[in-house]
Protein backbone atom coordinates (compact mmCIF):
# COMPACT_ATOMS: atom_id res chain seq x y z
CA UNK A 1 0.00 0.00 0.00
CA UNK A 2 1.52 3.41 -0.67
CA UNK A 3 1.21 5.89 1.40
CA UNK A 4 2.47 8.63 0.10
CA UNK A 5 -0.59 9.84 -1.28
CA UNK A 6 -2.62 9.59 1.77
CA UNK A 7 0.12 11.52 3.64
CA UNK A 8 -0.03 14.18 0.97
CA UNK A 9 -3.75 14.33 0.61
CA UNK A 10 -3.86 14.19 4.56
CA UNK A 11 -1.50 16.94 4.47
CA UNK A 12 -3.39 18.99 2.19
CA UNK A 13 -6.97 18.58 3.91
CA UNK A 14 -4.91 19.99 7.26
CA UNK A 15 -4.06 23.01 5.08
CA UNK A 16 -7.25 23.76 3.45
CA UNK A 17 -8.76 23.82 7.47
CA UNK A 18 -5.78 25.95 8.89
CA UNK A 19 -4.83 28.31 6.19
CA UNK A 20 -8.18 30.33 6.73
CA UNK A 21 -8.16 30.09 10.07
CA UNK A 22 -4.27 32.06 10.25
CA UNK A 23 -5.56 34.36 7.14
CA UNK A 24 -8.70 35.35 9.54
CA UNK A 25 -6.57 36.06 12.26
CA UNK A 26 -4.00 37.82 10.18
CA UNK A 27 -7.24 40.40 8.74
CA UNK A 28 -7.88 40.73 12.51
CA UNK A 29 -4.64 41.54 13.09
CA UNK A 30 -4.86 43.90 10.25
CA UNK A 31 -8.38 45.23 10.85
CA UNK A 32 -6.89 46.79 14.67
CA UNK A 33 -6.28 50.17 13.10
CA UNK A 34 -8.48 52.00 10.66
CA UNK A 35 -7.89 55.01 9.01
CA UNK A 36 -9.81 57.45 10.22
CA UNK A 37 -9.22 60.61 8.70
CA UNK A 38 -7.05 64.03 9.35
CA UNK A 39 -8.16 67.42 11.00
CA UNK A 40 -5.89 70.32 10.59
CA UNK A 41 -5.04 72.47 14.34
CA UNK A 42 -3.90 75.90 13.89
CA UNK A 43 -2.22 78.12 16.32
CA UNK A 44 -1.21 81.15 15.80
CA UNK A 45 1.79 83.59 17.17
CA UNK A 46 -0.66 85.27 19.17
CA UNK A 47 -1.89 81.81 21.72
CA UNK A 48 2.01 81.29 22.15
CA UNK A 49 3.11 85.01 23.00
CA UNK A 50 -0.02 85.40 25.42
CA UNK A 51 1.43 82.43 27.34
CA UNK A 52 4.91 84.46 27.55
CA UNK A 53 3.26 87.27 28.77
CA UNK A 54 1.37 85.36 31.34
CA UNK A 55 5.12 83.94 32.46
CA UNK A 56 6.29 87.57 33.22
CA UNK A 57 3.09 88.49 34.97
CA UNK A 58 3.99 85.81 38.09
CA UNK A 59 5.51 87.17 41.37
CA UNK A 60 9.15 85.94 39.90
CA UNK A 61 9.82 85.16 36.20
CA UNK A 62 11.00 81.15 35.99
CA UNK A 63 14.78 80.48 37.10
CA UNK A 64 16.78 77.08 36.55
CA UNK A 65 19.90 76.39 37.85
CA UNK A 66 23.07 76.08 35.84
CA UNK A 67 25.14 73.14 35.31
CA UNK A 68 28.37 74.64 36.72
CA UNK A 69 29.25 77.24 39.16
CA UNK A 70 28.02 75.53 42.72
CA UNK A 71 26.84 78.61 44.09
CA UNK A 72 26.35 81.00 46.75
CA UNK A 73 23.67 83.44 48.07
CA UNK A 74 25.64 86.62 47.08
CA UNK A 75 26.74 84.41 43.42
CA UNK A 76 23.44 82.32 42.83
CA UNK A 77 24.25 79.90 40.13
CA UNK A 78 21.13 80.36 37.85
CA UNK A 79 19.98 81.84 34.69
CA UNK A 80 16.36 83.86 35.22
CA UNK A 81 13.85 84.69 31.99
CA UNK A 82 13.54 88.53 31.28
CA UNK A 83 11.26 90.36 29.65
CA UNK A 84 13.43 92.02 27.35
CA UNK A 85 17.11 92.47 27.35
CA UNK A 86 19.40 94.78 24.34
CA UNK A 87 16.23 95.66 22.22
CA UNK A 88 15.07 91.76 22.11
CA UNK A 89 11.91 90.43 24.06
CA UNK A 90 11.36 87.24 25.03
CA UNK A 91 8.50 85.97 22.27
CA UNK A 92 7.62 83.11 20.15
CA UNK A 93 8.31 84.30 16.48
CA UNK A 94 7.24 82.52 12.98
CA UNK A 95 9.52 83.21 10.30
CA UNK A 96 10.61 81.52 6.87
CA UNK A 97 8.93 77.61 7.84
CA UNK A 98 10.42 77.80 11.52
CA UNK A 99 9.53 78.52 14.75
CA UNK A 100 11.87 80.61 16.44
CA UNK A 101 12.16 82.39 19.85
CA UNK A 102 14.30 85.15 21.01
CA UNK A 103 15.00 84.59 25.31
CA UNK A 104 16.01 87.72 27.58
CA UNK A 105 17.79 86.17 30.43
CA UNK A 106 20.30 87.46 33.24
CA UNK A 107 22.18 85.27 35.18
CA UNK A 108 25.50 84.61 37.28
CA UNK A 109 27.83 81.95 38.03
CA UNK A 110 30.61 81.55 39.89
CA UNK A 111 33.66 81.24 37.69
CA UNK A 112 36.76 80.15 40.25
CA UNK A 113 39.91 82.18 40.17
CA UNK A 114 37.63 85.03 38.05
CA UNK A 115 35.02 85.25 40.97
CA UNK A 116 31.08 85.89 40.64
CA UNK A 117 30.42 86.19 36.62
CA UNK A 118 27.36 88.37 36.43
CA UNK A 119 25.85 88.19 32.33
CA UNK A 120 22.48 89.22 31.06
CA UNK A 121 21.40 89.41 27.51
CA UNK A 122 19.13 87.29 24.85
CA UNK A 123 19.21 83.97 23.02
CA UNK A 124 18.51 83.18 19.38
CA UNK A 125 16.74 79.85 19.99
CA UNK A 126 14.39 77.86 17.21
CA UNK A 127 11.85 74.98 18.49
CA UNK A 128 12.56 72.05 16.68
CA UNK A 129 8.75 70.13 16.59
CA UNK A 130 8.79 66.61 16.46
CA UNK A 131 5.30 63.94 17.33
CA UNK A 132 6.15 61.34 19.64
CA UNK A 133 3.60 58.87 18.56
CA UNK A 134 4.55 56.86 21.81
CA UNK A 135 2.95 59.47 24.41
CA UNK A 136 0.78 60.94 21.89
CA UNK A 137 2.25 64.61 22.28
CA UNK A 138 3.70 66.79 20.13
CA UNK A 139 6.86 68.22 21.38
CA UNK A 140 9.04 70.98 21.05
CA UNK A 141 12.78 71.33 21.77
CA UNK A 142 14.16 74.77 22.38
CA UNK A 143 17.99 74.88 20.66
CA UNK A 144 20.39 77.67 21.43
CA UNK A 145 21.76 78.80 17.84
CA UNK A 146 22.97 82.23 19.44
CA UNK A 147 23.85 83.92 22.18
CA UNK A 148 24.11 87.63 22.33
CA UNK A 149 25.60 88.74 26.34
CA UNK A 150 25.97 92.26 28.15
CA UNK A 151 29.10 92.92 29.67
CA UNK A 152 30.41 90.01 29.40
CA UNK A 153 34.75 89.32 28.13
CA UNK A 154 34.38 87.79 24.78
CA UNK A 155 36.63 84.66 26.53
CA UNK A 156 33.82 83.59 28.72
CA UNK A 157 30.94 84.16 25.77
CA UNK A 158 31.30 79.97 24.54
CA UNK A 159 31.03 78.98 28.12
CA UNK A 160 27.90 80.84 28.88
CA UNK A 161 26.43 79.66 25.72
CA UNK A 162 26.29 76.44 26.64
CA UNK A 163 25.16 77.10 30.02
CA UNK A 164 21.95 78.41 28.53
CA UNK A 165 21.49 75.22 26.28
CA UNK A 166 22.24 72.94 29.41
CA UNK A 167 19.64 74.77 31.66
CA UNK A 168 17.16 74.47 28.56
CA UNK A 169 17.97 71.14 28.06
CA UNK A 170 17.68 70.26 31.98
CA UNK A 171 14.58 72.37 33.34
CA UNK A 172 12.26 72.99 30.00
CA UNK A 173 13.28 70.48 27.31
CA UNK A 174 10.95 69.07 25.78
CA UNK A 175 7.91 71.14 25.93
CA UNK A 176 5.01 69.69 25.19
CA UNK A 177 2.90 71.69 22.52
CA UNK A 178 -0.29 69.20 22.45
CA UNK A 179 -0.63 66.76 24.80
CA UNK A 180 -2.36 63.27 24.54
CA UNK A 181 -5.72 63.53 25.37
CA UNK A 182 -5.94 66.66 23.12
CA UNK A 183 -5.12 63.82 20.06
CA UNK A 184 -7.01 61.21 20.94
CA UNK A 185 -10.30 59.86 22.66
CA UNK A 186 -12.15 57.34 23.90
CA UNK A 187 -15.35 56.02 22.00
CA UNK A 188 -17.75 54.53 24.45
CA UNK A 189 -18.11 51.70 22.13
CA UNK A 190 -17.40 48.62 24.46
CA UNK A 191 -20.67 48.00 26.09
CA UNK A 192 -22.32 48.07 22.83
CA UNK A 193 -20.23 45.75 20.48
CA UNK A 194 -18.90 43.14 23.67
CA UNK A 195 -16.00 42.85 21.80
CA UNK A 196 -13.55 45.61 23.02
CA UNK A 197 -14.16 48.94 22.63
CA UNK A 198 -12.17 51.68 19.41
CA UNK A 199 -10.01 54.40 20.46
CA UNK A 200 -9.40 57.23 18.37
CA UNK A 201 -5.48 57.50 18.18
CA UNK A 202 -3.31 60.11 16.10
CA UNK A 203 -0.56 57.83 13.63
CA UNK A 204 0.92 60.82 12.52
CA UNK A 205 1.39 64.57 13.03
CA UNK A 206 2.72 66.97 10.31
CA UNK A 207 3.42 70.63 10.85
CA UNK A 208 3.78 73.67 8.51
CA UNK A 209 4.02 77.23 9.01
CA UNK A 210 1.83 79.84 6.98
CA UNK A 211 2.77 83.03 7.46
CA UNK A 212 1.93 83.79 11.27
CA UNK A 213 0.21 80.80 11.95
CA UNK A 214 1.56 76.92 13.27
CA UNK A 215 -0.87 74.03 10.83
CA UNK A 216 -0.76 70.92 12.49
CA UNK A 217 -1.80 68.33 10.64
CA UNK A 218 -2.87 65.18 12.68
CA UNK A 219 -3.88 61.96 10.61
CA UNK A 220 -6.01 60.18 12.90
CA UNK A 221 -6.87 55.90 13.44
CA UNK A 222 -9.25 53.99 14.72
CA UNK A 223 -7.54 51.22 17.13
CA UNK A 224 -9.65 48.24 18.30
CA UNK A 225 -8.82 47.24 22.24
CA UNK A 226 -10.18 44.28 24.35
Amino acid sequence: MNRVPSVLACAVVIVSLVAPAFAQEKRAREAKAIQAGEVTVTINERTFNALVEALFTLPQPPAFPLSQGGGTRECPSEIQLAREMGGERTSVRFRDGMVTAPVAFRGSYSAGLVGCIRFQGWADTALDLAFDPAKQALTARVEVRDVHLDKVPSMLAGGVTGLVQDALDARVNPIEILRAEQLSAELPLRKVSGAGGLRLRAREVRHEIVGAELRLHVVYEFVREG
